[in-house]
């Protein structure tokens, strides 16, 4: 008989973060039971299932394409080829995402001097920079206009210089880990904890909604509720989906209290 797993034990067994786990459980792929003191207990039945999710998950497919039709107790020969063909495809993108990388690299060399190690992997960091910028930036566009886009850039740069970190951002930082502790440590959404995790956030977030604009900043939300669809290596968001639901969902149930 399969022993029942805790979420920390079948974060190690799978090697999926608990962020993971709890996301492929919002998404209704795995349904672990709660012990009378609410703890996720997962039994032979989600092992199985998180099984199948990381043989699909290896094969190419991202967590937030996973579906529970794909879950089949078995997979025909046309199944085994098609996610041979989406393994090969993310293993595709990853080469073009550093070929373009090392082609930014190129292109800034072209304008230097000879250089020493550390200047070189300074050059390597600019190129990543402009990487995710220029990523960031056709994310922008499915959501803002040019100008919005533009603004968004000035505002960030003067919240966020990127040189010393400004108590703004440490703030956010701190915030943000807080949030995620909050979800690992089960804090329901709505509780006491949650409303007071809920106020920060939105105390952070007026000098951004002051700077932007209610109209730019509904949009800069939309956005963020999306971000499972566009995140990337150098496209991220500065918290997980996960934290921007959990911070959603409290502000939900706070306004009907």
């Amino acid at each position: 008989m399969t022993r029942n797993r805790s979420i920390g034990e079948m974060s190690i067994q799978s090697g999926l973060s608990i962020r993971s786990l709890r996301y492929l459980e919002a998404k209704g792929l795995i349904s672990p039971k709660r012990t009378e003191a609410g703890r996720r207990v997962y039994g032979g039945e989600e092992v199985t299932r998180i099984t199948r999710i990381l043989v699909l998950r290896q094969a190419g497919y991202p967590l937030s394409t996973i579906s529970t039709a794909m879950l089949t107790p078995s997979l025909d020969a046309r199944s085994l080829v098609e996610t041979q063909i989406l393994q090969l495809n993310a293993k595709h993108k990853q080469i073009s995402a550093m070929l373009s990388r090392l082609r930014h690299t190129m292109t800034l060399l072209e304008t230097r001097d000879a250089l020493d190690v550390d200047s070189l992997c300074s050059l390597i960091k600019e190129a990543q920079d402009i990487m995710t910028q220029n990523d960031l930036k056709n994310v922008a566009r499915q959501y803002f206009s040019e100008e919005e886009w533009e603004r968004w850039r000035d505002v960030g740069s003067r919240l966020f210089p990127g040189e010393a970190r400004t108590q703004y951002e440490q703030d956010w930082s701190a915030l943000i880990s807080r949030v995620e502790l909050a979800i690992a440590s089960d804090v329901a959404p709505g509780s006491p904890e949650s409303i007071q995790l809920l106020n920060e956030w939105m105390a952070l977030q007026n000098p951004m909604i002051e700077a932007l604009g209610k109209e730019h900043w509904t949009k800069a939300a939309k956005m963020y509720s999306e971000m499972d669809q566009w995140q990337s290596e150098t496209a991220k968001a500065p918290f997980s989906a996960e934290v921007y639901r959990f911070i959603n969902e409290t502000g939900r149930l706070a306004k009907m209290a």
